[in-house]
């Protein structure tokens, strides 16, 4: 009998393992493969792109960067290190998220299977290797890679040092936490959730001489967060248009809550959570109703997460308190308006929820007796991000198409049909995306960089006057190419839907633009995309 149970428990860790790999493997192809698809970059990348590629490493520190872009000056130093190494182009851009998300997922092996079972441990795991959002992240040039591998190196770092008294192991822990926040913002919301948890539990056990001793690391740490926060990081802090934004649209929590609508706010954006960035939501309709929502299927991962935190809570009140109070504090930082909780802003809390969901999947499994049906089970909650995953590979443009550009393509065409006689217009809102491709590409032509003259225009007639200057420059050629962007509409420092008349028009600004340039000429060429829009116009003799 006894044989027989070695058996079974053996084969069935056998099972487990190999799903692990399977899941791995191809976290890891799926990664490389949009990482060669090389798809453009879109404007937020382009915006944080721009400082990457003009400034040097001592102005990426002392100085704000281009378009109000905010990121850790380690991970600019780093990328800009793969940019002066392998040079000015998308894939060297790309190297750091992408190191950044298939490191993430060998590191959190070891944390899954700290805090979970063998099961639990490969949902985890499996979750973040085909989450469709963090594969996105990992081919992003943005830091939220990044942020994603910081929480996961720190809860590696407290599994592996938590518990030592040895003086080595313990400076090897305090350096190591200490660095990673040059590395990432939002490590401060774990690292401090570890600090206060286990001074907490030390507390209350009375166990003086671990929380003396575990003083030492929390101490490095909050001097690092100090000298890096007082020399570098206050420069980038968030400025109020950019909480602006964020309040408009309700990405911070409501605090305290004091209505309906507030309280809703948690069920959406949980709902919203389990789609972006987990992947675990059947989003394979666009229902825009409650049933379109249910079919959705939320109510699986959503349960699964509510009976992890019970599983936890019941379980070590260490790892419950390493668990919950990181994501408490990134609630509170929200409540204050310091930290926005939408789509990309919960990358880096997403393996905390995803310990909670395996914990959960575990936590059934067992007290149901699944047993044979508990890889039915992992497949049922894995299938969402499987198929998204898949879904990418087969039909890359429409991965997340919201975000997918066609800046490069759009400039890469004018540059074919060049001819040397030919004038180029940049409309002002496409203007950083053809500043940035300029430095990349040989592109043969300099473009005229359209002037934005909205905030001093009254209505269209008198901003159409004002950019007559700007026309003047190319009204004597034979030919005019215009190049527009029709999803980003506003500038950076722009306030929503400022100035009125510019966007509440019955006809869109860039409708109107192009009825501009229409009776200036025939246009005889187009390039038109998700986002950028190329024209070609045979200008009339008179002009």
């Amino acid at each position: 009998m006894n044989m027989q149970l070695r058996t079974y428990f053996s084969d069935e860790k056998k099972k487990w393992i190999f799903i692990l790999k399977i899941c791995m493997v191809a976290g890891i192809l799926i990664r490389f493969y949009h990482f060669f698809y090389n798809r453009s970059l879109w404007m937020d990348e382009v915006y944080l792109s721009s400082s990457l590629l003009k400034t040097n490493y001592l102005d990426l520190a002392m100085k704000p960067l281009y378009y109000q872009q905010k990121a850790p000056l380690g991970f600019l130093w780093l990328v800009r290190f793969m940019v002066e190494t392998f040079g000015n182009m998308e894939l060297c851009l790309r190297i750091i998220p992408l190191v950044s998300g298939i490191a993430s997922m060998f590191l959190f092996v070891p944390v899954s299977r700290y805090f979970l079972s063998q099961p639990g441990a490969v949902l985890a795991t499996g979750i973040l290797c085909l989450s469709p959002a963090l594969i996105y992240h990992s081919v992003e040039i943005k830091q939220y890679s990044t942020e994603l591998l910081a929480t996961i190196l720190s809860l590696y770092l407290f599994i592996k040092y938590s518990r030592t008294k040895d003086v080595k192991n313990m400076f090897i822990w305090s350096i190591s936490g200490a660095l990673i926040l040059w590395f990432s913002y939002s490590a401060i919301f774990i690292l401090a959730g570890i600090a206060i948890g286990l001074s907490s539990f030390y507390l209350a056990t009375k166990n003086i001489k671990q929380f003396s001793i575990s003083t030492i690391p929390f101490t490095i740490w909050l001097i690092s967060f100090a000298v890096n926060y007082l020399l570098f990081t206050h420069k980038h802090a968030e400025s109020e248009w950019i909480a602006y934004w964020f309040r408009s649209y309700h990405n911070f929590m409501p605090f305290p809550p004091s209505s309906f609508a507030d309280i809703k706010w948690f069920f959406i954006n949980i709902y919203r959570m389990m789609d972006y960035p987990l992947g675990l939501l059947w989003n394979f309709n666009s229902i825009s109703s409650v049933f379109g929502i249910l079919v959705k299927l939320p109510f699986i991962p959503i349960t699964l997460l509510l009976a992890g935190a019970y599983a936890f809570i019941r379980g070590s009140k260490t790892n419950a308190l390493v668990i919950f109070v990181p994501v408490l504090l990134t609630f509170i930082a929200s409540g204050l308006e310091l930290y926005p909780l939408t789509e990309r802003f919960w990358v880096f809390i997403s393996p905390v929820f995803m310990l909670m969901i395996a914990n959960g999947f575990s936590h059934i499994a067992t007290k149901f007796r699944f047993g044979k049906l508990t890889v039915p089970f992992f497949l049922l909650v894995m299938t969402p991000a499987i198929i998204q995953s898949a879904a990418s590979m087969i039909r890359p443009e429409q991965f997340y198409v919201h975000k997918k550009s066609f800046q490069r393509e759009a400039l890469l065409f004018v540059n074919r049909n060049y001819r040397a006689d030919d004038a180029v217009y940049v409309y002002w809102n496409n203007l950083p995306g053809y500043k940035l491709y300029k430095l990349m590409y040989p592109l043969k032509y300099t473009a005229i960089e359209g002037q934005d003259q909205r905030k001093s225009a009254q209505n269209y007639v008198d901003y159409y006057r004002r950019l007559k200057r700007d026309f003047s420059k190319f009204s004597t050629g034979k030919r005019v190419w215009l190049i527009y962007n029709t999803r980003f509409l506003t500038d950076i420092g722009d306030r929503i839907d400022e100035p009125f008349w510019y966007y509440k028009d019955r006809k869109t600004p860039t409708d109107h633009l192009l009825e501009e340039f229409r009776k200036m000429g025939r246009p005889i060429r187009k390039f038109v995309s998700a986002d950028v829009s190329v024209y070609l116009f045979e200008l009339n003799k008179t002009n």
